[in-house]
């Protein structure tokens, strides 16, 4: 029962399902933060050019009021509504683009389609409930909602207490100047409001994140399991190296008594070679290292089959040519005298040259 335990940190390909089922740390106001930050950025940026399409635009009403007719409405409406548009695009845009780059940094780019199609476990939810009304989750989710109304709620409150001051002294200014300062005490707060929320939501990524491990985690059966998953098992994979060494043995017993001579380096490598003149070149009829270079040699002794140590000529042969194909031609020289002495122990010389 104690490995059933989930005592071990998830592994990589578990975070990777998880990531592909949607399952990953997010703070729960990360996106409305990030587009009240992009929508500010773009205010305190382009403010002034707001203010003065805002100024131009009141000033043509206002000095041709008698212009604005049934019949010749429809050019301040044009008018009106490139200035909206032209006061709305870029904070749209900047609050949809800095919604997304934090929506990218919490889970990535992992674009998955499945996620799109509908699953009965999504909508209707019942496989949740559990989870909505655990009591944990519950204080906590009520803890960080009180942190966030607080945290605003004390940090306007600051803000206002602080500019109240200079609000009260506006009754003795005039209204531009008064406008100015309203604009400065708005801003203030928004940015501070905003500024709080966002550590609140990186507290709550954080928290997420731990959570989202907890769950994650698994038990040393379950490791070994996805290991077998993804590596194999390892009694298959021993049967399956085995039958391969037999079919390739079965290979080399056929091939090695048909060979001239085999050339070895000197116990790890060896390679059987056949020359006949309608190939054209010496071909490389088997190869092998270690175990199986033991095995092409004690084939050659049984079937009369000369073996020639030649170190450099093995190594070359048996990393720079497959089984079935001729030598190089830079090797030719090489080859071509161990043949001719081979040749000329079997008395077989003019055969080669």
């Amino acid at each position: 029962m104690a490995d059933a335990e989930k005592t071990e940190q998830p592994t990589p390909e578990k975070r990777r399902r998880a990531r592909e089922e949607g399952q990953f740390a997010r703070g729960k106001d990360a996106g409305g933060v990030a587009a009240s930050a992009g929508v500010l950025l773009v205010l305190l940026t382009l403010g002034g050019t707001f203010a003065s399409a805002v100024h131009t635009f009141a000033l043509r009403c206002f000095t041709s009021p008698y212009g604005v007719t049934p019949e010749g409405a429809g050019g301040p409406l044009t008018e009106f509504g490139g200035v909206l548009l032209a006061l709305t695009l870029p904070p749209a845009l900047a609050a949809a683009i800095a919604a997304a780059a934090i929506g990218f940094a919490e889970a990535g780019f992992h674009p998955q389609m499945s996620l799109i199609m509908p699953k009965a476990s999504r909508i209707g939810g019942f496989s949740r409930l559990g989870e909505m009304f655990a009591p944990q989750k519950a204080v906590v989710e009520i803890l960080f909602s009180a942190a966030r109304v607080s945290a605003v709620a004390y940090v306007a409150y600051a803000a206002s207490r602080d500019a109240l001051p200079r609000v009260i002294s506006l009754s003795r200014g005039n209204l531009l100047s008064a406008t100015q300062l309203m604009g400065e005490v708005f801003s203030t707060v928004v940015i501070k409001c905003t500024i709080a929320l966002g550590v609140l939501a990186g507290g709550d990524y954080i928290y997420n994140r731990w959570k989202l491990g907890k769950q994650l985690m698994m038990s040393r059966q379950e490791i070994k399991d996805e290991h077998k998953q993804s590596e194999g098992d390892p009694r298959t994979k021993a049967r399956m190296r085995q039958r391969a060494r037999e079919m390739l043995r079965k290979g080399i017993s056929k091939a090695v008594p048909q060979a001239d001579v085999v050339v070895v380096n000197p116990t790890h490598v060896s390679v059987a070679l056949r020359y006949r003149p309608k190939d054209g070149a010496p071909i490389v009829v088997a190869k092998g290292y270690d175990e199986i270079a033991l095995y092409i040699r004690t084939l050659a002794r049984s079937s009369g089959v000369p073996i020639l140590e030649n170190k450099p000529l093995a190594r070359a042969l048996a990393s720079r040519v497959r089984i079935g194909k001729a030598i190089p031609a830079d090797l030719f020289a090489a080859v071509a005298e161990v043949l001719a002495f081979v040749y000329r122990i079997k008395g077989r010389a003019a055969a080669f040259l």
